[in-house]
Parts: C-alpha cells; structure tokens; sequence
C-alpha cells in the first residue's frame, strides 16, 4: 500500500495593492512567513484612482476568484495611501461602504506607501512626513537606493524580520495586516 503525504491546504488572504511596490512588499511579508505559514497572500495590483475605484477593483478580484471555485479568503485586505483620502467625501463614504459589505479591511498608509516603509527603517519608527514628496525624500535619506517599484528581493536588503516587527509596534495600520498573517 503507498503511503500518501497530506499537504496542509494554506488558508488564503487576499491583499489589494495601488501599485507594484505595494504588491513586492506583500511578497516580501510572504518571504518572511515561509514556506510552513498558515496563510497564503494573494496580492492583487487594483486599478483605480481614488480609494472607491480601488475598493471597487477589488471586489471584482474577490468575486473573480469565488467564481473561478477557488477556496475563498479567510481576510481581505487593501493597502491604500492615506494622501487619497477626502478628495471627495461622498465617494469616500461609498468606499466605506464597499469595504464593509466586502468584509476588507483598509490598510491606509499613512500619508503615503514610502512613509510607510521609512517606518522599518531603524531610527525611523516615529517619522511621519507630511507629504508623499516628503515621504520619498526621508525614505531615500535613510535608503538612497530606494526606488519605486523595487522586487521583493531588493526590499529584503533593508526590511528584515526585527523591521517588520518594529513596524507592527509603531504603526498601528501595518499592525493589523501583519497580526493578521501572523508576521509578528
């Protein structure tokens, strides 16, 4: 009789992604889990420009997958710059609205997705530039080959385990993104 080895089905967690740094950075979140995580991330690049086309690109993944018969996910997540907000209250309610009747949590970087990765950074925890200009300009201060769009393995030069950790501590929004796939 031929003994079969059971392979542990990995429960998946989609995140949504405004862009390709976004997108590296959850390969990298998932690099750091590896391979005996509980979870899988499925990280989606979303199009939109405002924070209601991004939660609307990303109920159409969601659902795009349920209809393929894929197993559904167990949290859903999108990674939005907080610099998006207000620009138009009425669809920022709708956005709330969309978020909450898809069961996504909204990960707002604050004010930007540079600020956000300045505060992995060792020193750096408590920075908070004003602007995404500013955030670009702190971040390659501390990290002057930072560039936009960097692969996950290029992002794994300065952001290890201990940076992931310190994020968690120090940003409440990346905390409930990383607690949640177990990082921290």
């Amino acid at each position: 009789m031929k003994r079969q080895n059971h392979i542990r089905q990995r429960r998946r967690i989609f995140v949504g992604c405004e862009g390709e740094s976004e997108q590296s950075y959850i390969a990298l979140i998932q690099r750091h889990l590896g391979a005996a995580a509980a979870f899988h991330i499925v990280a989606r690049v979303l199009n939109g420009g405002d924070p209601l086309a991004l939660l609307e690109s990303a109920r159409k993944a969601i659902r795009a997958q349920r209809a393929n018969g894929r197993d559904p996910f167990v949290k859903r997540f999108v990674l939005i710059d907080s610099d998006l907000r207000g620009r138009s209250p009425a669809r920022d309610v709708e956005c709330t609205a969309v978020a909450a009747e898809e069961g996504i949590d909204i990960v707002w970087q604050e004010p930007c997705h540079e600020a956000m990765l300045l505060r992995h950074l060792i020193g750096c925890h408590d920075r908070r530039p004003a602007t995404s200009t500013a955030s670009l300009e702190a971040l390659r201060r501390e990290w002057p080959r930072y560039r936009k769009n960097m692969t996950a393995q290029e992002l794994e030069e300065r952001i290890d385990r201990a940076s992931l950790e310190r994020a968690v501590e120090h940003d409440l929004e990346v905390a409930k993104l990383l607690r949640s796939v177990g990082s921290s």
